[in-house]
């Protein structure tokens, strides 16, 4: 790979690391007060995906949305903004952390577990009526591919060759339940064979491998040959959640051990093969970390939504005093 794509790579995956890491910081400050859900150790995998894409294509995710957002378009101080529930934000801060909408950026997220897949089957669905060329990719966990939804979702995708690309994040555990415990059938790629499509697997936590994947598959979509699906093997290396007592279900060696397969740090090395001198990847690194915090700054300054503006994207008529008619 280009050692400027390369490094442009890197760069972003260190904004959603940093960006991740002060969002933990904030929920154990209980200044986010909603629950969120890191992405540390999972960048390589939005980053590849998402620097395959157009503008206008689609991106729908699940409750991890945070890097899939940034990597689409949304700027770290409109979802700082979200996370902690002020107007500057993509959805005006009324989504808070798993449930906004950045329109411009045809980016789209909510928090139930795998309905996101019939929703991008179906955004999938209008877009070859369109016939623009664009496609739709929807991000999931290893745990939503034992839903309805995947099954469904998938299997129309294919009777119709929609342009839909379903990336399933094998973090290796669904919240406290290691994936091998309740997945009948591994690695979750050879379910794609059921619906006649053809199972990718790719290491998660290589960026260049991932970019290399889901380019041979946006190429395929969007020439008309149908779904693609890629299960990208990586792992969280923070809780499911801010407070999650993760060490009660896995142990410190595990992480530990994961910790030294980390994405950032691979491509660190990567680049420092290419002849990029270390002196410049640290100024890299500290860049980003004080653009972040005056983006982090600028987001606690903003106002909350007030009352009435919790109803503004409401269709349903309220009567007076705020009753349902």
């Amino acid at each position: 790979m280009d050692r400027d794509k390369l490094l442009g790579l890197y760069r972003q995956m260190l904004v959603l690391r940093h960006f991740d890491e002060m969002c933990l910081d904030l929920k154990m400050k209980d200044l986010i007060m909603d629950g969120f859900h890191p992405y540390s150790g999972e960048e390589a995998v939005a980053v590849g995906v998402c620097t395959n894409l157009r503008p206008d294509d689609a991106v729908i995710s699940t409750h991890r949305p945070q890097g899939h957002s940034i990597a689409k378009g949304s700027t770290p101080r409109q979802i700082f903004c979200e996370m902690l529930g002020r107007r500057g934000g993509v959805s005006q801060g009324i989504g808070g952390p798993m449930q906004w909408i950045d329109t411009p950026n045809n980016f789209f997220c909510g928090s139930i577990v795998g309905s996101g897949i019939t929703i991008a089957t179906g955004i999938a669905m209008a877009m070859k009526r369109e016939g623009k060329g664009r496609i739709c990719v929807c991000f999931f966990g290893d745990g939503a591919s034992n839903t309805g939804s995947f099954h469904e979702g998938l299997n129309l995708a294919a009777i119709w060759k929609l342009p839909v690309i379903y990336i399933c994040e094998n973090n290796q555990y669904g919240e406290a339940m290691p994936v091998r415990e309740f997945v009948s059938v591994y690695p979750i790629s050879k379910r794609a064979a059921s619906y006649g499509l053809e199972g990718v697997m790719v290491d998660g936590n290589d960026v260049e491998e991932v970019l290399a994947a889901v380019e041979k598959g946006v190429t395929a979509a969007r020439s008309g040959d149908g779904p693609v699906f890629i299960e990208a093997i990586t792992y969280r290396t923070r809780g499911h959640y801010g407070g999650d007592p993760e060490y009660t279900y896995r142990t410190r060696d595990e992480v530990e051990w994961w910790r030294k397969k980390c994405p950032i740090a691979r491509c660190k090395a990567r680049l420092l093969e290419e002849g990029v001198e270390e002196s410049v990847l640290i100024a890299l690194e500290q860049e980003v970390v004080r653009e972040l915090e005056s983006d982090l700054a600028w987001a606690l300054e903003q106002p909350f939504p007030t009352v009435e503006q919790a109803t503004d994207h409401v269709m349903i008529p309220l009567a007076e005093g705020g009753r349902l008619k």
